[in-house]
């Protein structure tokens, strides 16, 4: 069987020749591209008006524009190829076998999840409650849920990302808040308190004791500080030497961070500025509490400085010093102070060695002792066996890393800032002089 099929053609139609003038001229032929020349033959195609050189016309067979050139090919006859089939193939043929399933399974598109985004609200009811609770776990926890909920809106049809940013905005409020309200609450916790109304000494110890430690016991004063400044404030104890007496007041040596809680000990321009406020008291072996006020602080950044107080005659027991006493490893020493708050406490040692340090641009000398010193001794005196003050017990080591590692700044280097109020006492008449003394170990 031989199928077969042809187009008729239609003629195309018949073109206005003329020769080309000043309209025509430089206008490219729709067949070759090429510009027409002034006083070359041309033909202007009926129905479009295109440009053809009289020879392209004719020899291609029609305008060659692209109105007209589809139209006109459409039109002309095609030679459809022939498709030859004999019997013999019709017999062979068979049908394709049907696969058993689609090779490509339809895929189900799934409709996105719409509404708003539970975890977004979440983040945002969590981080509103951590502004009452806990803040830097709340916060944290509204943090992490606003992100995943943000990462879980984009690209999907769900809302609420209103809801994570504030979950997550707000979240960072509540740690960074929280981070600052527990920074100035815990400021002012220096010291374990003790309720020393359970702990009070026993005056009736005073009556036995050496007349070296008697003294001292009896010049140890408990320091007492509270802070009004802030939001919360904050309160601290610590211990001081009574060392004079003038004009019905008492002179108390003690370490400047015991009144200064702000004091840091970097030798700085601001510590030379100190920003006091609250209230200081002290307080004697068994008599109650009077008002302190500071009267000396050392410069350099030296942690020393002079409280005083109003007193009577009679209670003052100032602690015995001398200018000259030498000092030498191995020598028996002790202190005395409120360590944790437990008032008059005495604590036996000897003189580790002695060291230098720089403060600002001077140079002062360090007492190290294995004298047990902790927290509440500082400012409490450092004593030679004969009862002499050597020393204001101001530093101790890390106990978690040491033991027996305290450090007193030696009474010389006070003595050398001349602070006022401070005059050699003399010498009471069952005392050896000052030169029999310096050779003393």
């Amino acid at each position: 069987m031989r199928l077969s099929s042809r187009v008729i053609a239609l003629q195309p139609p018949s073109p206005q020749l003329r020769t080309a003038g000043d309209r025509e001229s430089g206008v490219p032929c729709s067949h070759c591209r090429g510009d027409v020349r002034r006083g070359e033959p041309v033909a202007i195609c009926p129905n479009c008006g295109a440009v053809h050189h009289a020879g392209c016309w004719q020899s291609r067979g029609g305008c060659g524009s692209y109105d007209c050139a589809p139209a006109r090919r459409e039109s002309f006859p095609v030679e459809q190829p022939s498709i030859c089939i004999t019997g013999d193939e019709l017999a062979a043929a068979r049908p394709l076998a049907t696969p058993a399933r689609p090779m490509f399974a339809p895929v189900l598109l799934q409709p996105e999840p719409s509404g708003t985004s539970r975890t977004a609200v979440a983040a945002l009811i969590v981080a509103v409650a951590g502004i009452p609770l806990f803040g830097l776990i709340t916060g944290l926890v509204a943090i992490v849920l606003g992100s995943i909920a943000l990462g879980g809106i984009h690209g999907s049809r769900r809302r609420g990302t209103g809801f994570a940013l504030g979950g997550i905005l707000l979240g960072i409020v509540d740690v960074v808040g929280w981070l600052i309200f527990l920074t100035v609450a815990l400021r002012g916790v220096v010291l374990p308190r003790v309720d020393l109304a359970e702990f009070e000494p026993d005056e009736s110890v005073l009556e036995g004791l050496p007349p070296a430690i008697g003294r001292a016991m009896r010049a140890n004063v408990l320091v007492e500080w509270t802070s009004n400044r802030g939001m919360i404030g904050g309160s601290g104890m610590g211990s001081g030497v009574v060392v004079g007496a003038a004009d019905g007041r008492m002179i108390i040596v003690t370490n400047r961070h015991v009144i200064d809680p702000d004091f840091t000990a970097d030798h700085s321009a601001a510590n030379e500025r100190p920003k006091l406020g609250g209230t200081l008291e002290v307080r004697l072996f068994g008599q109650a509490s009077r008002p302190g006020r500071v009267l000396w602080i050392a410069p350099d950044g030296i942690d020393l400085a002079l409280v005083d107080a109003p007193a009577l005659e009679a209670d003052i027991c100032a602690a015995p010093w001398r200018a000259d006493t030498r000092l030498a490893l191995g020598m028996e020493v002790f202190a005395v102070g409120n360590p944790c708050g437990l008032g008059w406490t005495h604590s036996p040692g000897v003189i580790s060695q002695l060291r230098r340090q720089t403060c600002g641009g001077r140079r002062i000398r360090v007492i190290q002792t294995n004298a047990a010193i902790n927290p509440g001794n500082s400012g409490g005196g450092l004593y030679d066996k004969d009862g002499n003050l050597i020393g204001i017990n101001t530093w101790t080591n890390d106990k978690r890393i040491s033991e027996g590692l305290g450090f007193a700044i030696a009474w010389e280097s006070l003595l050398e800032l001349n602070p006022p109020g401070l005059k050699t006492p003399e010498p009471k008449p069952d005392e050896p002089p000052a030169e029999e003394a310096s050779d003393r170990p």
